[in-house]
């Protein structure tokens, strides 16, 4: 039977505005800041015009599931690209030497006297026998992963 798309979501709440919060991510001091801390093996901002941001991040292959590990057979990298439309970006991360995506988007809206930034997402993996696990892992790694995101934001601009 053929694995179907896992879907996930995170949304994260701020007290400043959409402004400050869009701004920030695509801010190149807070992008590489947050690399720093949160970004893995040779994290890097491959490039980033203000509307189009592409990262890299790494996950050890310690950290790795097996069922992970055959694939990739190293660390895990992935590269992510978000296309920003004024406060919502369409986003796709290719994750190297494994087959499949995570693709969905993220939006920054008003919320109360502050916003909030919602990402909806899905993995796919079309491996048989094993997609449907793979999804699971990777679903909840980014979603973990997006909740450190945001506590991260949170921090810089309360800073």
């Amino acid at each position: 039977m053929p694995s179907v798309a896992r879907s996930f979501s995170h949304s994260a709440s701020f007290p400043h505005p959409v402004e400050a919060v869009t701004g920030a991510l695509t801010d190149d001091a807070f992008l590489q800041a947050r690399l720093a801390e949160l970004g893995g093996k040779d994290a890097a901002v491959v490039s980033n015009d203000g509307t189009r941001v592409v990262l890299r991040q790494g996950v050890p292959v310690e950290f790795l599931p097996s069922v992970v590990k055959r694939f990739t057979g190293d660390d895990l990298v992935l590269d992510r690209t978000e296309t920003w439309h004024g406060t919502s970006a369409d986003v796709a991360v290719d994750v190297r030497g494994l087959p499949g995506s995570i693709t969905g988007t993220q939006e920054v809206v008003p919320d109360g006297e502050g916003s909030r930034l919602t990402v909806n997402a899905s993995t796919k993996v079309p491996v048989p026998m094993v997609g449907g696990k793979i999804e699971g892992i990777v679903a909840d790694e980014v979603s973990q992963l997006l909740g450190w995101e945001s506590e991260f934001l949170a921090r810089w601009l309360d800073r």
